[in-house]
């Protein structure tokens, strides 16, 4: 089992090493931990928690159109349809196929665990 866990890391190694879809954030030279994406932020949890929260604005701000028919304070369809694509551009479209192939290699893991019979305890 420890070899196939070696070797399953192992590959896991080569692929990130090769890998080519980490392409959406770049490290921001001036703060060690920092990434920018023509933004700045943490890491790739921390982007993806701004495009949820981008969404959620523009959801927020469509009901408020609809409630408020259309008065001048509130943010036009235009600026929301902005925001909007905008919030597109950042999503992690190339990254998630890295993140599948991280997520496959732990379903084998889990599969192999519970192949497993139980060590006895001692």
């Amino acid at each position: 089992m420890e070899t196939d866990k070696l070797k399953a890391l192992s590959d896991l190694a080569q692929t990130l090493e090769k890998a080519t879809q980490f392409n959406m954030l770049k490290p921001y030279h001036g703060r060690k931990g920092m990434h920018t994406a023509k933004l700045y932020f943490h890491g790739y949890n921390d982007l993806t928690l701004t495009v949820m929260d981008v969404i959620k604005v523009c959801v927020a701000a469509l009901y408020g159109l609809e409630e408020n028919d259309h008065d001048k304070k509130y943010a036009s369809a235009f600026t929301i349809a902005e925001v909007l694509g905008l919030a597109l551009e950042l999503m992690l479209m190339e990254e998630s196929e890295i993140i599948d192939e991280c997520y496959n290699l732990h379903l084998k893991f889990k599969e192999k665990e519970a192949d497993e019979p139980p060590t006895p305890e001692v």
